[in-house]
């Protein structure tokens, strides 16, 4: 019996025992009457309590079929909100992914939503972005939908970034994956793929032509060793020059002005067994993510 059961018949028995002077000795009648009235109130009570009880256990019940949690030994959490199918995401794969980066406190940092795109290209395995991202997207499928649980070390790490993320802070990365990126041509073991092109393309590149790029490119060890964009300056190559690796070349000829190209070019056909100073590695494949700002025919 609940302490408010108690508090209830104790008040009634006090009544019903009073014959003081000055007050009425209550009869049987009305204090059945009595009774029935505070039962029927504590009744009630139970109900509102037992409703909402119900519907925290069904809220609950909600977030734990929606929570499918994996949890890595590096202490990185993955928590489904829905789950897709086919195999695991591997080192090379070029996904669409719809992401949101939040603090600790919830608040979104960074996002495709920054650039007006429903979704961006995301090369797994290549340091892309922080190493947390390669580790979680190798346990993910096509379709997935998740949070995933970033600490510090595989987030930001002890720098942060001044103004925006504090120092040693985890991080949430929210990505949805949509789909695999096939490329457009393949050939001489180059991987080309086209995510953005303009609604009305210019003319295809040809030899000689002056072409004007904004790029940046990275070898496997080495994240985004030359960025275009970071110098703010537009990159002028003139097609079989001679002045850039052969595999990019070959590229660019299945590109347009107004193109946005990735393209995964290996050794032989980039920096070979001698590398690139400490920027590229002997035998290291590079990657371009590339825009096709302007051509200038010459033939």
């Amino acid at each position: 019996m609940k302490l408010r059961y108690l508090s209830v018949f104790a008040l009634v028995l006090l009544i019903s025992s009073c014959d003081l002077q000055g007050v009425k000795k209550t009869d049987a009648n009305e204090l059945d009457s009595m009774i029935e009235e505070m039962m029927d109130y504590n009744n009630q009570g139970d109900k509102k309590d037992s409703s909402k009880n119900a519907d925290e256990s069904a809220k609950d019940k909600i977030i734990e079929e929606a929570s499918d949690t994996l949890r890595l030994d590096n202490g990185i959490v993955i928590t489904y909100f829905k789950k897709g199918t086919g195999s695991k995401l591997k080192k090379g794969d070029l996904v669409k992914i719809d992401y949101r980066m939040k603090l600790e406190d919830g608040k979104v940092y960074d996002g495709n939503h920054a650039v007006k795109k429903p979704f961006v290209p995301f090369l797994v395995g290549w340091n892309q972005q922080t190493s947390g991202w390669d580790i979680a997207l190798k346990e993910l499928r096509i379709g997935d939908d998740v949070d995933i649980l970033l600490p510090a070390k595989y987030a930001r790490g002890e720098a942060g970034i001044p103004g925006l993320v504090p120092p040693n802070s985890d991080n949430t990365l929210s990505i949805r994956i949509i789909d695999k990126y096939q490329p457009i041509k393949e050939g001489d073991g180059i991987q080309i793929y086209k995510y953005d092109e303009k609604r009305n393309p210019g003319d295809s590149i040809g030899f000689e032509d002056e072409v004007y790029l904004n790029y940046w490119v990275s070898s496997e060890s080495n994240p985004r060793y030359d960025n275009s964009y970071q110098r703010g300056e537009t990159f002028k190559m003139v097609m079989g020059d001679g002045n850039v690796v052969p595999g990019l070349y070959k590229a660019l000829y299945y590109g347009r002005e107004g193109d946005r190209l990735m393209i995964k070019i290996p050794a032989k056909e980039a920096y070979g067994k001698k590398g690139l100073h400490d920027l590229v590695k002997p035998n290291e494949d590079i990657f371009y993510d590339i825009q096709i700002a302007k051509v200038i025919k010459k033939k």
